[in-house]
């Protein structure tokens, strides 16, 4: 059987001391003092003898987990699962992992439970507005560093990425009215027309239009699972007379049922109907043509984790984060 490669091993490998590559490996501030030379001396000596750091052992031995929970709403929306990948890449920076958590039919106790049990050094709470008003209500003051992305201000200790939708709202309907688009529904993504109308995105495009003397029109509602969103729309595409010429969806998720939906009935887009997502995701890109989408780019959530993780390792207050929803313009809105 192979000995277990250990980090005297690396050390005399390296020719150095075992504190010296325990700092250059575990990516601590004190590295700084070794010369760039004797870093990389380190690593690749970790490297070639296939060290591997026991994260169990210095979880305990500094009392830590080193690990960051990020609860989200099942199922993971586009956006937040972007979020959650940038956030993970940062935070392996630090030798931290991201740990996802599902909250189920937006049971929000898991949070408090996991948080109390020490199970995670801080959260990451990406889920809907009424839910994250009903954490605040119910833990009032942060127990370990929270980051709440969305819903209002509020509590004690939380960091609060507070994002300004109705910005990139009015943005998107204003380049759709600018584009001639002269009909602009909305499509939700939620299953029944009542919780659609609850929705803030919805409620933000209904004021425009209103505020514009144009009528709000929810072309469809439905779950946000693409083949959902695509039945309700070949459905209401061939039903909905006059049809619009132009839609904005509350996710990219049902922005991509409806091209293909759309697709399916050779309906062109953006040509007869243009299309407008939620979430800027990784699929907007990737789509034929490209969907346009409201959203953060990579350098805004990198902003928020360089933050975040100041307050993690204590050396930054708790302090809200304003972020304005911005539109990628893409093939699907522009003729």
């Amino acid at each position: 059987m192979a000995r277990h490669v250990g980090l005297v091993d690396v050390a005399a490998r390296a020719g150095v001391s075992v504190s010296t590559a325990s700092y250059v490996l575990s990516d601590n501030r004190r590295s700084e003092r070794f010369t760039p030379e004797t870093q990389e001396r380190v690593r690749t000596a970790a490297r070639d003898l296939g060290y591997v750091r026991n994260r169990n052992a210095r979880s305990l031995r500094l009392g830590k987990t080193r690990t960051v929970a990020l609860f989200h709403d099942a199922p993971l929306d586009r956006f937040v699962e972007r979020f959650q990948l940038r956030a993970s890449h940062r935070l392996a920076e630090h030798d931290y992992q991201l740990v996802s958590v599902a909250l189920v039919e937006k049971d929000i106790s898991p949070i408090s439970k996991l948080i109390r049990a020490g199970a995670c050094d801080a959260a990451i709470i990406a889920i809907s507005d009424p839910s994250i008003a009903k954490v605040i209500k119910t833990q009032p003051e942060a127990l370990v560093p929270t980051l709440l992305v969305g819903g209002e201000p509020g509590g004690q200790g939380y960091d609060h990425v507070v994002i300004d939708e109705r910005e990139g709202i009015t943005h998107a309907m204003t380049t759709l009215a600018e584009a001639g688009r002269k009909s602009v529904a909305f499509a939700g993504q939620l299953p029944t027309r009542e919780e659609c109308e609850r929705d803030p995105r919805w409620q933000m495009y209904r004021d425009f239009q209103t505020s514009h003397g144009r009528t709000p029109q929810l072309l469809l509602t439905s779950s946000p699972f693409i083949g959902d969103v695509f039945g309700a729309a070949v459905k209401a595409l061939q039903t909905t007379r006059p049809r619009p010429d132009a839609v904005f969806c509350a996710s990219d998720r049902t922005a991509i049922g409806i091209m293909l939906a759309a697709r399916s009935l050779k309906i062109d887009v953006p040509d007869d109907i243009a299309v407008i997502g939620t979430g800027n995701s990784a699929e907007s890109m990737n789509m034929a043509p490209s969907l346009s989408s409201l959203g953060l780019d990579i350098s805004d959530i990198d902003d928020i984790m360089r933050h975040f993780w100041h307050r993690i390792d204590g050396t930054a207050d708790a302090s809200q984060i304003p972020v304005p929803w911005k539109l990628f313009s893409r093939e699907s809105s522009s003729k």
